[in-house]
């Protein structure tokens, strides 16, 4: 008996087939494109998105064909849904975390409804990236949409539905879309009244590792997987790949180091606090019931590393330009908002920028910088956690950015802290998986991960690099302090 996890990503999707040692039997991937038809608008094609999960799902089964899939999860994006009319019609694209056109929308609900009000229901401080105020949009500016449309789904229950089932999430999911109450775990009756939303609109919220239900025949036909499948909830995508990384005890966090740079502890409790709700540090479900986590992210992440690789690489692979970094610290200070910037300022307006850039600045000190400015960005994130009480020692690192040791040193380094690189790939397939065997085999999921210890090595930080880099993220404070006022007045020309 094998377990499938499929993560739905919003660059692309994929589905592993793992054995129960955790081998891997099949894999698959599918890109697919976000499109940005006006500024502030990014969008993912929701029919595309639901083909290319079908796919993988297909040609990872059928190489794990001697050894048949029996139970399968997904981990999922946030945020992101799609409308649904009654006939099971898509009624328009999926707004992805980037697109920030729901701003005002969210600003007029929020000065109604209560800012701390709304933080002691959800745990998440407003941004235009969730699921409340993009409906909320829908509302008031596509009016026959809102009308039409019977369901709002995400992508989680959104394959749920396309595998024939009553479609559900996972708690971890439902916490991104702002609706849901996190300590009652049920949809917040407070929050639905206000936004005028039924909740026969939404999935029902289950515990990631729950039984959503069993593939009809005739679906699981079509995808050529056996009868009988199992499905368990997932959730959100950072839950998920932390489970995959091993995060199950107190003091560990995952640091994704991927299209978002993001770390994600977990807690023992909902930890709702002034601290964290000034930074805009969130707290919801964790994958496994009865803890919860917080994510603390920069979305810029590698796209930054993809920019730059488009724009200036000319023909050479990451390895080689990574290659070009210079062995000290570079002489650059970067602001990587580049994106919109994620925790702890949900800053849609100052832009990135590279300070000190000089004629004699090479390719490889330039991207050196680049990669040092998220870094300083998560250092500001991870300072901000332990001073509101959430306990970190240990960082398993996951993700393409992980898998090079060159990248992880400039982590260490500026975070001040060993960073364990993650020692088997797709971290997000592997937790879901995980979840997947929990619910099909009935046994809890820390009987599953046990004493594994998958990381691959160490990565401790260089004393002389890690005492120039604390100097110089204190440049970096007060870099983002004078950038933003100096921006301030002329951002809306820009």
């Amino acid at each position: 008996m094998s377990f499938l996890g499929l993560d739905i990503g919003t660059s692309g999707c994929k589905a592993v087939v793992f054995a129960r040692d955790e081998r891997i039997l099949g894999e698959s991937y599918r890109p697919y494109q976000v499109s940005s038809p006006q500024l502030g608008w990014d969008e993912l094609d929701s029919r595309a998105v639901v083909e290319s999960c079908c796919q993988v799902i297909s040609e990872a089964a059928k190489q794990a064909s001697s050894d048949p899939v029996v139970a399968l999860a997904i981990s999922s994006q946030g945020e992101a849904f799609t409308p649904i009319g009654n006939d099971g019609s898509y009624l328009g694209n999926a707004m992805v975390s980037s697109d920030i056109r729901s701003s005002d929308v969210m600003n007029d609900f929020v000065a109604e409804f209560g800012l701390e009000r709304l933080y002691g229901i959800t745990g998440h401080t407003p941004s235009p990236l969730f699921s409340l105020f993009k409906l909320l949009w829908i509302k008031r500016f596509q009016p026959d949409v809102w009308r039409k449309s019977a369901k709002f789904l995400c992508f989680e229950d959104l394959m749920h539905q396309r595998l024939g089932l009553d479609p559900a999430m996972g708690w971890p999911l439902a916490g991104r879309t702002m609706l849901f109450d996190i300590e009652r775990h049920a949809w917040s009756q407070e929050i639905l009244a206000a936004a005028d939303l039924d909740e026969k609109r939404l999935a029902r919220p289950l515990p990631s590792g729950a039984l959503v239900g069993i593939i009809p025949q005739s679906v699981a036909r079509d995808l050529g997987l056996p009868n009988g499948v199992k499905v368990a909830a997932g959730g959100h995508d950072q839950t998920i790949g932390a489970l995959g990384a091993g995060v199950l005890r107190q003091g560990q966090a995952m640091y994704a180091a991927g299209t978002v740079e993001c770390i994600c502890p977990i807690m023992p409790r909902a930890f709702k606090t002034e601290k964290l709700r000034a930074n805009n540090l969130c707290c919801y479900d964790y994958s496994v019931q009865g803890w919860y986590t917080s994510v603390a992210y920069s979305l810029t992440g590698s796209n930054l590393l993809a920019y730059f690789k488009e724009q200036f690489g000319t023909g050479r692979s990451y390895r080689e330009l990574i290659g070009e970094f210079p062995e000290k610290p570079s002489r650059l200070l970067t602001l990587p908002y580049f994106t919109p910037s994620g925790t702890p300022y949900f800053d849609q307006h100052t832009p990135g920028a590279v300070l000190g850039w000089r004629l004699n600045t090479s390719r490889g000190e330039l991207m050196k910088a680049l990669v040092e400015g998220v870094a300083m960005e998560m250092r500001l994130n991870l300072e901000l956690l332990r001073e509101s009480g959430v306990e970190i020692n240990t960082l398993i690192a996951t993700g393409g950015g992980s898998r090079d040791r060159r990248l992880l040193q400039v982590k260490a380094d500026i975070l001040g802290a060993a960073i364990r690189p993650l020692g088997v790939d797709q971290a997000g397939c592997l937790g879901a998986a995980r979840l997947a065997r929990s619910a099909a085999d009935q046994i809890p999921l820390a009987d599953i991960i046990g004493t594994r210890d998958q990381v691959a090595g160490e990565v401790m930080p260089n004393p002389e690099h890690q005492e120039l880099y604390a100097r110089k993220f204190q440049d970096y404070r007060s870099f983002y302090t004078g950038l933003k006022l100096i921006c301030s007045g002329i951002h809306s020309n820009w």
